[in-house]
C-alpha cells in the first residue's frame, strides 16, 4: 500500500470515490500482483492461474450503493475473492490525477513523447508562523518536522526563521516560562515559518503545543494556494488531421472509436485526453487551447452542443482506459521485485 500511495497518493482521490484496500488484509504477504481496469470473475481466475494474490483495479468493485454481498452480481465476485484469499485494491481517481496517470498512459500508447497536465488543480496548503525564544528554535523545528511540517516535494525540514523582539506581562495566575508575574518582559525571539498539508492541521497544532515551552504559544495558521503539478487529463502536441488521429487511435490501441464530432478543425495541433467519462470538464479542457478532446461516454446532446460550439470530440469509449493495466504494471515494477502481470482478460461490456 505504501508503494501504491507513492505512485498515486490515495488522498488525491475524489471524495465520492472508493479507493484503497477493498477486500483483504494489509498484513498479508504479497506473492504476485495482477493489474486490471475492472475486477470480474475471469479476472479472479486469471490471478489464480498467475499465482497473484493481489488484484489492483482502476474501477472500484465496491461502491456505497452496495448493501449486501450475496452470490449474485458484484457480491458474487467479492465472495470469489474471499474464497480464494485474494486481495483487491482500487486505484481510481487518485491514479487519474497524476502526471503519469491513466490519461498519460493512453497518450503514451499513441506515441506522444511529451505530455503535460490538461486541467491543473489548485493546491491548497497551510503555512505555520510561530514565535519562540531563541534557544528553543531547534527543538521546535525537530518536533514540527516529525509532525509533517516543512515537507516540500522531495525536500524535508524546510523552515524559515528570523529574529524579532517580543514582549508580554504575565498575569497573577500565569506560570511563565520566562519572566515573572506582573512584570513586563522583553524577549529576543525568533519567528519560525513552514508549510504543511492542510489535512494535517490538527496534528500539527497538537505537536506545536506539546513542543512549545510557553504557557500560551503565539502562532498563526495561514491558508495558501498555488498551481499543482497534478490535475485531470493531459495534452500533447500533434500534427495531422482529425481523420489521422482517429486512425492512430485504432492502430495504436486496438480499440475502435465509438463516435467522432468534427468541430471544423482543418488540422490538429494540440490534443487533450481525459480517460473515462470527461465531458463534464469540456469547458475547462478547451480553455487550454486544445483542438480536440479524446474521452469516453459522450452523450448525444453533449456531442450536439460541442458541434455547435465548434469543438471536435473523439469518443474512444470508456474501455480505452484498459491501457492502464500495462501502464500501472510498469510503475509498480520500478519500485518492487514482486511479480506483476497486466491482465489479458477483456471486461468490456460492449460487444
Amino acid at each position: 500500500m505504501a508503494i501504491l500511495d507513492e505512485i498515486a497518493p490515495f488522498k488525491d482521490s475524489e471524495k465520492w470515490d472508493n479507493t484503497g484496500l477493498l477486500v483483504g488484509d494489509e498484513e498479508d504477504e504479497v506473492s504476485g500482483i495482477l493489474t486490471t481496469l475492472d475486477c470480474a470473475h475471469a479476472t479472479v481466475e486469471e490471478a489464480i492461474e498467475a499465482g497473484a494474490n493481489v488484484i489492483i483495479a482502476h474501477h472500484p468493485l465496491i461502491f456505497p450503493d452496495i448493501s449486501q454481498v450475496v452470490e449474485a452480481g458484484v457480491g458474487a465476485v467479492v465472495r470469489n475473492l474471499i474464497r480464494n484469499d485474494i486481495t483487491l485494491i482500487a486505484m481510481h481517481t487518485n491514479l487519474d490525477h497524476q502526471p503519469d496517470g491513466v490519461s498519460h498512459m493512453i497518450a503514451d500508447a499513441l506515441g506522444a513523447e511529451e505530455t503535460e497536465i490538461l486541467i491543473k488543480h489548485e493546491y491548497f496548503y497551510k503555512k505555520l508562523r510561530v514565535n519562540i525564544s531563541k534557544g528553543d528554535v531547534s527543538q521546535l523545528k525537530k518536533d514540527l518536522s516529525a509532525a509533517g511540517v516543512g515537507h516540500q516535494g522531495d525536500y524535508s525540514e524546510c523552515f524559515f526563521e528570523y529574529p524579532v523582539k517580543g514582549q508580554f506581562r504575565p498575569g497573577d495566575n500565569a506560570d511563565p516560562y520566562i519572566g515573572a508575574q506582573g512584570e513586563l518582559e522583553h524577549v529576543d525571539e525568533y519567528i519560525v515559518e513552514a508549510i504543511f498539508e492542510a489535512a494535517h492541521e490538527n496534528q500539527v497544532i497538537d505537536a506545536l503545543v506539546a513542543s512549545h515551552p510557553y504557557e500560551e504559544p503565539v502562532y498563526d495558521v495561514l491558508t495558501l494556494k498555488k498551481p499543482s503539478d497534478k490535475g485531470l487529463g493531459i495534452k500533447f502536441s500533434y500534427d495531422g488531421t482529425l481523420t489521422d488521429l482517429v486512425s492512430l487511435i485504432k492502430d495504436k490501441t486496438g480499440h475502435s472509436v465509438v463516435n467522432v464530432v468534427d468541430g471544423g478543425s482543418d488540422s490538429i495541433r494540440k490534443v487533450g485526453i481525459i480517460g473515462g467519462a470527461g465531458m463534464s470538464y469540456i469547458d475547462a479542457a478547451f480553455s487550454q487551447d486544445i483542438d480536440v478532446l479524446i474521452t469516453g461516454d459522450v452523450k448525444y446532446h453533449e456531442a450536439y452542443d460541442a458541434k455547435l460550439a465548434g469543438r471536435s470530440i473523439i469518443d474512444a469509449g470508456h474501455y480505452i482506459e484498459a491501457i492502464m493495466a500495462h501502464g500501472l504494471k510498469q510503475l509498480i515494477e520500478k519500485r518492487t521485485d514482486i511479480d506483476v502481470c497486466a491482465t489479458t482478460v477483456s471486461t468490456n461490456p460492449f460487444e
